[in-house]
């Protein structure tokens, strides 16, 4: 027995020396690809290299969508449409790039929030409800959030030189 502790605990030492700017950096990446994918199919635009570039251009079906599926007023389901899709496409490359990251991690930590209390509310008690892949989203924006963005990241650049 105090051999397997030995051995775990070196492999614990090991684990340590994994540097937090790799942990950062792969958790702000995927925190940011389902908001991302999100925020694409929510536009109309044109896209440049696979990705669509209207902000403010959403499908038709998306505001329905908020109005029909998620139990949104008519009079702000495309407002409502309008944020979500704006907040998926500009606060994920924030994440991504480590830039103003805290705010980005908050922002789609709330939007996180919104979705499961406010749209999916039912969905809590479910022992195989989407509230598991909801935990999935908030976990690494926690860490962020927490922690920082690490050094690779622009706040870290940004941070060494002060």
């Amino acid at each position: 027995m105090l051999q397997i502790t030995r051995l775990y605990s070196s492999f614990a030492a090991l684990c340590g020396k994994i540097p937090y700017a790799l942990v950062a950096l792969a958790c702000r990446i995927a925190a940011a690809i389902p908001f991302w994918r999100s925020g694409q199919s929510k536009l109309e635009g044109a896209e440049i290299f696979g990705v669509k570039y209207e902000l403010f251009s959403l499908k038709a079906s998306k505001v329905y969508l908020f109005q029909e599926e998620f139990g949104f007023h008519e009079a702000i389901a495309p407002a409502a449409a309008q944020m979500a899709a704006l907040g998926e496409n500009l606060l994920p490359p924030l994440l991504v790039l480590g830039l103003l990251t805290r705010f980005g991690a908050l922002g789609l930590l709330i939007m996180t929030a919104v979705i499961q209390f406010y749209v999916f509310p039912e969905e809590l008690p479910k022992a195989d409800g989407n509230w598991a892949m909801h935990l999935q989203w908030a976990a690494p924006l926690m860490v962020v959030l927490q922690r920082g963005p690490g050094a690779i990241s622009f706040d870290g650049l940004f941070g060494k030189r002060k």
